[in-house]
């Protein structure tokens, strides 16, 4: 009799613990569930470089890195509460650097041309910089965990555009010369840009395709940019 009243007594201590195991998976579920996910993605901060699209027979030889920066704070609209889902909008300064063999200035009918640097004469740096204000646009998911991943467009208005060169004169004298020409018509006036994000926390990887020209039509060399690189988000 007494070891029936054992076994009974162990069955139900079993029985117990299994039933206190499983209510503490249920509030944990529960409190996964209703918890809010923190949306930590207010500045973002993109390094990469950019590959640049030509129109066929160009003149223009990129080099392999064309180092670019995009600042933006964002505002970040959760769907529902609880949701991982959101919309981030806000206000960004892009820039995009061409790394080139060519000089930008204005030929007939005030097009923009570009004259490549004639052979033999070295030079340090010669760059052209598109410099555009924005309005970023994403729809973006984010796990509890710390994952993310974003997608969007920013439409900007092309603030900047000018070139920069530094090395022997152009002329073919032995003298250094530094070149700056702020003076580079036809830039198309509302970049408009598609962007993707994945990561982990506060670490992304980034892409980004411009849409549109970075010139107009028949008015300048064909060219828009892709970019790849890293995203931090500090905070």
């Amino acid at each position: 009799m007494k070891k029936i009243s054992l076994i009974i007594v162990c069955l139900m201590c079993t029985m117990l613990v299994f039933g206190q195991e499983k209510e503490a998976k249920k509030e944990k579920k529960k409190q996964a569930l209703t918890t809010p996910v923190l949306f930590k993605d207010r500045i973002v901060l993109d390094f990469f470089s950019t590959v640049w699209m030509m129109g066929a027979g160009s003149e223009i030889k990129q080099k392999a890195i064309n180092f670019g920066f995009n600042g933006a704070f964002m505002f970040d609209i959760p769907i529902k509460k609880t949701s991982p889902f959101s919309f981030g909008l806000g206000l960004g300064v892009t820039n995009h650097n061409l790394y080139s063999n060519v000089t930008w200035g204005i030929g007939e009918n005030y097009t923009t041309i570009v004259t490549p640097v004639p052979e033999g004469i070295s030079y340090r740096k010669n760059k052209i910089t598109f410099t555009n204000i924005n309005i970023p646009l994403e729809f973006r998911y984010r796990h509890s965990s710390g994952f993310k991943i974003s997608a969007g467009f920013r439409i900007g208005l092309m603030a900047d555009i000018h070139s920069k060169y530094f090395g022997a004169a152009l002329d073919g004298s032995q003298d250094k010369d530094l070149i700056k020409n702020y003076k580079i018509p036809n830039r198309t006036k509302i970049p408009v840009e598609v962007t993707f994000k994945t990561g982990w926390k506060f670490v992304s990887v980034n892409a980004s395709y411009m849409l549109t020209k970075m010139f107009e039509t028949d008015k300048g060399p064909l060219i828009n940019a892709v970019s790849f690189g890293i995203t931090l988000c500090p905070y």
